[in-house]
């Protein structure tokens, strides 16, 4: 089973053990700590898939330093080549050195992504292939592959460390071990979030002491986390399971029901799981990027990707939709429209061909499903037109003498966002893109909203006592999260609180934990969601 960090003896052994022998190795030496209990950790999952991470470190680190020593030859030579007889030969050498690094970064990058796609989607691609031409037969066979742990983000990571190299960002990693402890850190290797080590590379290796109030600050965001997941997300799960049951033909409110109570489940499920990621940071002094900003008070589905998993959208933005912001295409497309077509248009346009690889892309991230392809397109075309009929919605607001910031419109937008997210998880939960439009297509079927109070939600699979314990909880987090939307940190106000205060709230939080949290014998345990991804 993976050592996740909201089972016992992760909190109670693992962690404190490694809390411990950080602090009584010498300041230069903890990295490597930090390097041998991540490696530990993933160890707990299976040995010989950590080759794996071991083969994307060897990748990265060979590439970046390719890259340097390139771009330092360039430096070099360039030096020499001074005054303005030397312009032309400068230009000539400088395009042959963008070539060379070019095609170094496109190694780096197709041979890492080779391994994951190769991985994580050869049997999606192979079975759907055998399904066009195959007539029956197999044209590619299916193959039992292994998924590494984490493979997803610590691809997406070593990516980002050879681009930035390439964009002269910083420096290449010398000591293949720190560069193998950046992809590999404990904390982030399950569900990420996905760091930049331009963000990380101070923070992994300064080996700062431990201090009581890191502590203190870090099992708090820790076991809120935990809160989030064991009482709320996994008691949630049964009535998920029930209802998105393609067996049943769910229709009329309860596919409404099954959409809303999904979406809120893997937020605390996943939102939670980056509580204690960043809680197990903050206890080492080490400040990770943080995944979730309450994204329910988003007012469009553009705000809302800038609310939820922030940094996959930061990195898809950066290393996907930036570079075809600024390629060719991008440039053909808006020397040609210029004079010719609308600004606007133009300006829609442009960006819809950089999101379009964006959302592919992040609909494949997710897996090799077709519904979790259909749910990158479904957001490319909400956000393409939202981007098309924002004047249309400036118009109106003139119209009405209001503006964006009237509140009454701000709830009206943040319930329209609601919907967008409520029918993309809809379809990303159904069991196939087929199900999902026949969920759509039966919500005017079946019983209606009375479903709230007839009885019907206790044959979810859950008793009113989960019900009761469900919606106070929620009501916790939701009042948790407005004092956060204000800009108030609510674990640095706790520490701040008196010495009886402090504990009798950290009491009460692990109380609620091992009285409501579901785990131990005649309990299923719910693997996390983005653990699969």
């Amino acid at each position: 089973m993976i050592l996740v960090y909201y089972k016992l003896y992760f909190a109670i052994f693992f962690l404190p053990a490694a809390i411990v022998a950080y602090q009584i190795c010498p300041k230069r030496f903890r990295w490597g700590v930090l390097l041998l209990f991540s490696m530990g950790f993933y160890a707990a999952v299976s040995v010989p898939l950590f080759g794996f991470v071991v083969i994307a470190t060897a990748i990265s680190y060979a590439t970046g330093l390719i890259l340097e020593k390139i771009s330092n030859n360039k430096k070099l030579i360039f030096k020499e080549l001074k005054g303005p007889e030397n312009k032309d030969k400068k230009n000539v050498l400088k395009k042959k050195f963008q070539r060379k690094t070019r095609l170094v970064l496109a190694a780096g990058v197709i041979v890492s992504l080779s391994i994951l796609l190769y991985l994580k989607y050869y049997n999606f691609f192979a079975g759907n292939i055998n399904v066009v031409f195959g007539g029956g037969s197999e044209v590619l066979p299916i193959k039992s592959l292994v998924l590494p742990l984490g493979i997803s983000f610590y691809t997406m990571q070593a990516i980002s460390y050879m681009a930035d190299i390439y964009w002269g960002k910083f420096e290449a990693q010398r000591n293949p071990l720190k560069l193998l402890l950046f992809l590999c850190f404990f904390p982030t290797i399950v569900e990420g979030p996905i760091a930049l080590y331009s963000d990380m590379k101070d923070r992994l290796f300064k080996g700062e002491s431990i201090n009581p109030y890191n502590v203190m600050k870090g099992y708090i965001r820790l076991s809120w986390g935990v809160m989030k997941k064991l009482v709320i997300a996994d008691r949630m799960n049964p009535a998920v399971v029930y209802l998105f049951d393609s067996t049943r033909g769910t229709k009329g409110a309860e596919v409404i029901a099954a959409a809303v109570l999904f979406t809120v489940m893997e937020y605390l499920d996943f939102s939670g799981c980056m509580d204690m990621v960043v809680g197990c940071g903050m206890i080492f002094g080490i400040e990770l990027p943080e995944n979730f900003r309450q994204p329910f008070l988003a007012r469009n589905a553009s705000e809302f990707w800038r609310r939820w998993h922030i940094t996959l959208g930061v990195w898809f933005k950066t290393y996907i939709f930036y570079p075809v912001s600024m390629s060719k295409l991008a440039k053909n497309w808006g020397k040609f429209a210029k004079d010719r077509v609308n600004k606007h248009i133009t300006r829609v346009v442009a960006s819809a061909m950089a999101l379009l690889p964006v959302w592919l892309c992040n609909g494949l991230w997710h897996g090799p499903k077709w519904t979790y392809i259909f749910y990158g397109i479904f957001y490319f075309i909400v956000i393409v037109l939202e981007l098309l009929l924002e004047p249309v919605g400036d118009k109106l607001l003139e119209i009405l003498h209001t503006s964006k910031e009237n509140k009454v419109v701000n709830v009206i937008r943040i319930l329209k966002t609601w919907i967008i997210i409520f029918a993309g998880e809809l379809f990303f939960r159904a069991d196939s893109l087929r199900e999902g439009f026949r969920m759509m297509r039966d919500i005017g079927k079946g019983t209606g909203i009375s479903i709230l109070w007839n009885g019907t939600a206790l044959e979810w699979g859950l008793d009113m006592a989960d019900w009761i314990v469900i919606f106070v909880s929620l009501i916790i987090v939701i009042v948790v999260n407005m004092i956060r939307e204000k800009g108030v940190d609510i674990t640095e106000a706790l520490i701040r609180k008196p010495l009886v205060v402090r504990w009798a709230i950290v009491t009460a939080l692990v109380l609620i934990i091992m009285i409501f949290g579901l785990y131990g014998p005649g309990f299923k345990e719910v693997d996390l969601i983005y653990a699969g991804f």
